[in-house]
């Protein structure tokens, strides 16, 4: 299975690829657009990769919502970390940013995650290195949404019990 997996990720990869840094942006727009919370929630969202939807101006919105980003904490670990638009980020393990410091929260409603692809089911392929899958499992009662571009929507997905599963998944178009 793993290798069927490494070789939907090669071309999902490929397929990300040719996105221009305005595509990606205009896709990310789209869907931030499409992201609506109850004030005082608590959201986890990320900030991505350069191939991944830019999620951080959310956090602009005037709405008195509760931000948290995740944080590499240890050798295939990831804990969320609360934020503000105002805080200072700062590279982390792979490149993405993340807070520096603060303590991590033990509960959340909604988990915005990455991923390389999805089916409309809500089946999730991340990177490969397990962080989402094993983070949002500490998270049951979370609402999990998947968020992508439509070129990452496939039809299915080979999947193991420990691979999370996303309530929902949103693309620039709203549900896939």
């Amino acid at each position: 299975m793993n290798s069927q997996k490494e070789t939907l990720r090669r071309k999902i990869r490929k397929q990300l690829r040719p996105l221009s840094p305005a595509i990606i942006a205009q896709h990310s727009e789209k869907i931030r657009d499409l992201l609506r919370f109850a004030p005082g929630t608590s959201v986890a969202l990320f900030a991505g990769t350069r191939h991944e939807p830019a999620l951080l101006n959310l956090c602009a919105r005037p709405e008195p919502i509760s931000w948290y980003l995740p944080k590499i904490t240890g050798p295939g670990e990831m804990e969320f970390f609360p934020f503000t638009r105002d805080d200072r980020l700062v590279p982390g393990p792979f490149g993405i940013l993340e807070p520096p410091e603060g303590q991590a929260v033990d509960d959340l409603e909604v988990i915005l995650c990455p991923g390389l692809a999805f089916t409309r089911k809500g089946h999730r392929l991340g990177q490969g290195g397990g962080y989402y899958d094993r983070a949002l499992a500490r998270f049951p009662k979370a609402r999990k949404v998947g968020v992508a571009f439509p070129c990452q929507i496939v039809p299915l997905l080979p999947h193991e019990p420990h691979d999370a599963m996303m309530d929902a998944v949103i693309t620039p178009t709203g549900e896939p």
